[in-house]
């Protein structure tokens, strides 16, 4: 093995990676693929097993397949050999494998090989298609060039004569299942480049196709040939530059193949490819929007093709002929819409709306033809069509054909058609909300949850579907819940407003301008406006306190607003993300609105379902604790608990709390530590004496003793006594579990009686912490509420996770002369929320002079660390 040779080739390999990241590009896939030859090429030459072989009979070459035979070879790529050789394989080969491989091995580089007979390779190729679809970027790069001319030729006849069909197919049918596997990239917020919807793959697919298709040789051919025009053409160059380069460059930070754009990665890159903000930090939002541009172009390539490949083959139902369908001058061809002609267009403007709703109607997509005349015509809209009742009411159709599986919205803003309806809706277009939060783009995630709502169509699945069923049924006019959905997020076009609000300015005039009447668009600003006050009060307050729902009953004010504000959370938070959505969320929602409709209907909560569960809740607690203490010693205890302990808390859970209650007996508290069933969770159950900065200290205590709390809740137990319930991770060291609780129990003694104890806990608290973010952290925000409940000052930090963050708030509201009765714990994913219901110590009421409210707000900021981006100084 020549060493020199490979030390060659890693020195200007190295030398054309740098070039390429300080900003030379130019060509670099072509240039790295180029020093790959070379290398084997002099490796080939230099060998003299390869040349004992070649003389005796038994010639071979060497051929890149893959990528590299697409000359495509970006920086940690894999390298896709085939050693082929016209019939007998000669055991001399494995001597010159070593020659030509172990080297690359030994540098770390992923090389892949086959050693082949030409009979075999074609036997695999047209056995296994993923063979197949790499030989057809199969590239000669030296040997004997006879062989791999011959090779190509035979394949080339067999795929026309017995393979043609099965091979598209399995082009058609493989593009399917991988973008089920690997998703939309135009969809998500950390795409696959390769893999998803809309990655390079999807220009391969183009690629193979044409191959099979005509026999073309270069990408240049796809013009030639006809499968792309002109201005496709210099769009797809654009798009697969920008795409190779972006992707080059994570390979580069990542130091391995890597073809998910993961969030981790996006700030750095936005900043290595030179994107800024006005404050020269790396704009990531506008990197992401240029990148989702570029993946819908090539999304839209692969309707192309895959319309080719169905115009070539019998895949799937229908006849090659033309057939009219009910509207005059649209007509059906193998399953897809067409204009009859340009002419037609023309004379009836129209139909660039009705294709639209026959497609959603007969779930029949637009040809690409179609879709090319409609972006082709779209100054008819403004003349023909904005302004004509008839158009304004196919639009509306139209929204109630739009679904996730078949998704009609998403085509007319491909198309640009969307945006000429509504120009405001332009501002959204491939806008990114760069947080872990949001899974879409703000255009995708508006018309996703559109088509959530229709699925509310639908009453099969959970008995939470079965509810979103009935309630849509309930809304008299849908046309204006799915305008809100479409326009929810509309303020986000102005990042630097509160996009509620904004929102709801923005949609006024588009309400008006749509045709609806005055209630309608009264309706629709208020649904915009408020769009997140169901989330926020459902997960942010306590809804077992019947203060909650009236709260929320009088700022809704009517059922019809209910019920669209409830379908419109449910579909924002469902369209948001799994990290938006879950069973706990979705309960909580559910919880919430049927209490704030039993306000409604009753004037109070539906109170006799709350009583049913508090009334068999206290029979089986009296049915667990019969046998060990008397019936009206617990009934007196059930009697003195408040009612959201009942509703909340199960009967198995109240009867540990009392047996802990009666056990206390003169200690200052009792706890008991149990494993959640199938998870690494401790519930930790405190029962102690209502004493001021109890529930603080035992945050503090669990921080000082390194257990991390995950969630807590805390009630009064009785006139003097409170249960607080703390989800905490187990040491690190389960092997001194034991001990570690011991100790933590000793702690808690000591700061009981000590109110200085823990001020060694206070001083771990960092006081500056570091957060990736794409643009400037949020900062710490105090948020007082003294509307939603009449007995407790109600109090929201947000803020970034950090070691030691409730005790923290908790301390500095105990410092404050505050008691905290209620605590929600909770993580937005990008920020942590938590919610404390307190009154004052002294009087025992919330607090209402706002000169203590900005003490409390200074003393709770002043607790929590600075936070800065990571990177700053």
């Amino acid at each position: 093995m020549d060493k020199k040779n490979t030390d060659i080739f890693i020195k200007k390999r190295e030398a054309l990676i740098g070039q390429f990241l300080s900003g030379d590009g130019s060509g670099f896939l072509e240039k790295h693929t180029s020093v790959l030859d070379e290398y084997f090429l002099t490796v080939f030459e230099k060998s003299i097993t390869a040349r004992k072989m070649t003389m005796a009979g038994s010639p071979f070459a060497i051929i890149a397949l893959g990528g590299y035979g697409r000359k495509e070879q970006c920086i940690h790529s894999d390298i896709d050999l085939l050693i082929l050789f016209e019939k007998k394989i000669p055991p001399e080969v494995e001597a010159f494998l070593q020659e030509l491989l172990y080297p690359l091995w030994d540098a770390r580089f992923e090389v892949g090989y086959a050693v082949r007979n030409v009979t075999e390779c074609l036997e695999m190729a047209f056995e296994r298609f993923d063979i197949l679809t790499t030989i057809l970027d199969a590239r000669f790069i030296c040997g004997a060039s006879l062989i791999y001319t011959a090779f190509m030729e035979k394949f080339r006849s067999d795929l026309d004569a017995k393979h043609l069909k099965h091979t598209l197919n399995y082009l058609y049918e493989h593009g399917e299942k991988r973008h089920f596997d690997f998703g939309d990239s135009t969809y998500l917020i950390a795409p696959d480049l390769k893999s998803g919807f809309g990655g390079l793959r999807d220009y391969h697919t183009l690629l193979w196709y044409a191959k099979i298709k005509s026999g073309i040789k270069t990408r240049r051919d796809l013009e030639y040939y006809g499968f792309l025009s002109h201005f496709e053409y210099l769009s797809l160059t654009e798009s697969l530059t920008d795409i190779w380069k972006i992707r080059n460059f994570l390979h580069s930070i990542t130091k391995r193949k890597c073809d998910t754009l993961y969030f981790e990665y996006q700030t750095e890159l936005a900043g290595l490819l030179g994107y800024r903000t006005k404050n020269r930090q790396p704009d990531v939002e506008g990197f992401l929007g240029d990148l989702h541009k570029r993946l819908d172009f090539l999304k839209q390539i692969n309707q192309i093709t895959f319309e080719d490949i169905l115009g070539s083959t019998r895949i799937g139902k229908g006849t090659s002929e033309f057939r009219l369908t009910k509207i005059d001058g649209l007509v059906v061809k193998k399953r897809r819409l067409y204009f009859a002609n340009t002419v037609a267009v023309l004379q009836k403007p129209d139909l660039l709306l009705k294709i639209f709703l026959e497609s959603g109607l007969r779930k029949i997509p637009l040809s690409i033809e179609a879709r090319r005349i409609v972006s082709e015509f779209l100054h008819l809209v403004d003349s023909k069509i904005k302004k004509d009742p008839d158009c304004i009411r196919i639009f509306k159709k139209i929204m109630s054909q739009s679904y996730w599986e078949f998704n009609v919205l998403n085509v007319m803003l491909a198309t640009g058609i969307l945006e000429k309806l509504i120009p405001e809706f332009s501002a959204l277009v491939n806008k990114i909300q760069y947080n872990h939060y949001h899974l879409f783009p703000v255009d995708k995630h508006c018309i996703r949850c559109v088509q959530v709502i229709n699925s509310y169509k639908d009453f099969k699945g959970s008995p939470t579907k079965s509810l979103y069923y009935s309630v849509f049924r309930e809304v008299r006019n849908k046309n204006i819940l799915f305008f809100t959905a479409l326009l929810h997020d509309i303020g986000k076009s102005d990042p630097a407003k509160e996009h509620s609000k904004t929102g709801a300015k923005i949609a006024k005039p588009i309400f008006k301008r749509f045709g609806f009447n005055s209630t309608e668009v009264n309706d629709g600003v208020f649904l915009i406006e408020n769009h997140l006050i169901f989330i926020k009060t459902a997960t942010r307050r306590d809804i077992s306190d019947e203060e909650t729902a009236v709260y929320m009953a009088h700022k809704i004010g009517k059922i019809r607003l209910l019920r669209m504000l409830y379908l419109l959370t449910v579909a924002d938070s469902q369209a948001t993300g799994p990290k938006a959505w879950n069973e706990w969320t979705e309960n909580l929602l559910k919880d919430l609105f049927l209490k704030t409709m039993g306000i409604f209907k009753k004037g109070e909560l539906a109170s006799k379902k709350s009583q049913h569960i508090i009334d068999k809740r206290k029979k089986n607690v009296l049915r667990l604790l019969k046998e060990k203490w008397r019936e009206n010693e617990i009934n007196t205890q059930l009697e003195s608990m408040p009612k959201r302990y009942l509703l909340n808390v199960p009967a198995h859970s109240i009867t540990c709390h009392i047996n802990l209650y009666r056990n206390l007996k003169g200690k200052d508290f009792i706890w008991q530590i149990s494993k959640e069933n199938n998870s690494d969770i401790r519930t930790v159950s405190i029962c102690g004496k209502d004493k001021p900065g109890f529930y603080s200290k035992i945050a503090g205590v669990f921080f000082l003793n390194n257990l991390d709390i995950v969630a807590s809740q805390a009630y009064s137990f009785g006139e003097n006594h409170v249960i607080d319930i703390f989800k905490v991770k187990p040491p690190k060291d389960k092997i001194f579990e034991k001990e570690k609780w011991e100790k933590a129990q000793k702690d808690l003694v000591h700061a009981i009686n000590d109110d200085h104890f823990l001020d060694n806990a206070l001083v771990k608290i960092p006081r500056s912490i570091q957060v990736s973010s794409g643009k400037n952290p949020r900062p710490n925000t105090i948020r007082i509420d003294n509307e939603t409940s009449s007995f407790f000052t109600i109090i929201e930090v947000f803020t970034y996770d950090f070691a030691g963050l409730l005790f923290a708030i908790t301390n500095a509201l105990y410092r404050s002369q505050l008691n905290v009765d209620v605590a929600m714990v909770a993580t937005k994913v990008d920020q942590v929320v938590d919610v404390f219901y307190v009154k004052s110590l002294e009087h025992g009421s919330k607090i209402e002079n706002e000169q203590g409210l900005s003490l409390v707000k200074n003393k709770i900021l002043k607790s929590l660390p600075h936070i800065t981006k990571k990177g700053d100084e």
